[in-house]
C-alpha cells in the first residue's frame, strides 16, 4: 500500500465521529425547526403504490451520469420500476424526462441544498463557489442563474408529482421550497450515533418528534438506497451515479470536498486521494476520504442486506462483495422478464 493511499484510508477511517461533530448540531437545531411543519412519517410510504414490481432503480449524481448519458438511456429504456434520486440528481433527472417517484434529501446545509430544487431567492452568482466547481450537475457551472431559473420551472411543474423522503435534518429553506412546490414531504431521521447508549443524539430526535431513525451510511445515494428496500420493500435494485468517486482526469480542484483538504494538506493534498482500478472497466478512478468512507460503510450495509443490488453505472469505485454488475440496458431487460 502506498503512502498517499493509507493517508487516505487513514483520514476515511476517523470520518464517522467527525461527520456527527460537523453535522449533528445543525440537524439538530434543524429538526427542532422543522418539528411543527411535519405531517407525514416515512414509514407511511411503505403502504403507498409507486410504480409495479420489484425493481427500482435509483439514481446519484456522480460523473458517470454524463460520461455514460446514463439518463438518456434511462428515458429509452422504458423502465417500468420505480425510481428513486438523490436530491443533487433531480434537476438532470428532469431535463432528460424522467420524473422520480421518491426523491431523497438530507444534508443540513442552510444554504446549498435549496439550490437542488431551485432556490427562489438567487438572483445573481453566488461568492461561494461550490456550485461552480462541483462534478455532480455541470449545468450549473456553466450559467448558475440560468441553471437555477430553469431547475425553478421544471420543479414547479413536477413537484405534485413527486414524494421527499425528507430528513429532518434539512434546512427550513428546502423544506419551504418543497411545499411551495407541491411536493408530498415523509419524514425521518438521521441516525446519527448508536441509539442505545447513554445520552444518543439519534435517541433525542425520535423522542422529539417520534420519526423513524434511518441509517443512511452518511450520505444521500446510500440513504436513497436503504429507503429504496428497506422501506419501499424493492428488492432488486440498479444503481445509476452512485459512482463514491471522480473519472480519470478530473482535476483535484473540481472535487466535492477541496478546499476542506487543501485546507488541512497544502501542497500535500495530492495525497489524501485514493486511486483505484475500477475491475469490470479497466479505468482508475480516485476518491477522496469522504467518498471511500461512504464506499466502505455501502459495501458492510449490502453484506447484511437481502436484496438484490446492482451496479450499472459503468463507472466510479463501488464494486465487492454483494454487488452485481451490468448495463443499465440489461438490468432493464432483465427485470421486464423477472
Amino acid at each position: 500500500m502506498s503512502d498517499a493511499m493509507s493517508l487516505g484510508r487513514r483520514i476515511a477511517a476517523r470520518l464517522g465521529p467527525a461527520t456527527l461533530e460537523r453535522v449533528g448540531g445543525t440537524g439538530l437545531a434543524n429538526a427542532e425547526l422543522n418539528a411543527p411543519r411535519i405531517r407525514h412519517s416515512l414509514l407511511e410510504l411503505e403502504g403507498i403504490p409507486l410504480r409495479p414490481g420489484n425493481a427500482a432503480i435509483v439514481i446519484g449524481a456522480g460523473p458517470s451520469l454524463v460520461r455514460r448519458a446514463s439518463l438518456e438511456r434511462l428515458a429509452r429504456a422504458d423502465f417500468a420500476g420505480t425510481v428513486v434520486a438523490v436530491d443533487s440528481a433531480l434537476g438532470a433527472c428532469l431535463r432528460h424526462g424522467i420524473v422520480p417517484d421518491v426523491v431523497l434529501t438530507v444534508d443540513p446545509h442552510p444554504e446549498r441544498i435549496v439550490r437542488w430544487f431551485g432556490d427562489p431567492a438567487m438572483t445573481a452568482p453566488l461568492v461561494d463557489d461550490y456550485f461552480r466547481r462541483q462534478e455532480m450537475d455541470p449545468t450549473h457551472a456553466v450559467d448558475e442563474v440560468g441553471a437555477n431559473r430553469a431547475l425553478l420551472e421544471l420543479v414547479d411543474r413536477h413537484g405534485p408529482e413527486m414524494r421527499v423522503a425528507i430528513a429532518t435534518s434539512a434546512s427550513p429553506a428546502v423544506v419551504d421550497r418543497c411545499e411551495k412546490a407541491g411536493m408530498r414531504l415523509y419524514w425521518w431521521n438521521p441516525m446519527y450515533d448508536d441509539y442505545e447508549q447513554p445520552g444518543s443524539l439519534s435517541r433525542r430526535l425520535h423522542r422529539l418528534n417520534r420519526l423513524p431513525c434511518l441509517n443512511g451510511g452518511g450520505n444521500v445515494g446510500t440513504a436513497a438506497w436503504v429507503v429504496s428496500h428497506a422501506v419501499l420493500g424493492k428488492t432488486r435494485l440498479g444503481l445509476l451515479g452512485l459512482d463514491f468517486g471522480y473519472a480519470p482526469g478530473t482535476p483535484y480542484a473540481k472535487t466535492q470536498y477541496y478546499p476542506e483538504l487543501r485546507e488541512m494538506f497544502g501542497d500535500r493534498l495530492s495525497e489524501a486521494f485514493i486511486h483505484l482500478e475500477n475491475p469490470v472497466l479497466g479505468e482508475t478512478w480516485f476518491t477522496d476520504p469522504a467518498y471511500y468512507w461512504f464506499r466502505d460503510v455501502f459495501l458492510e450495509m449490502v453484506a447484511s442486506t437481502a436484496c438484490e443490488t446492482v451496479n450499472c453505472t459503468e463507472g466510479g469505485v463501488l464494486f465487492g462483495p454483494g454487488i452485481k454488475t451490468a448495463p443499465l440496458e440489461r438490468f432493464v431487460e432483465e427485470c421486464r422478464h423477472g
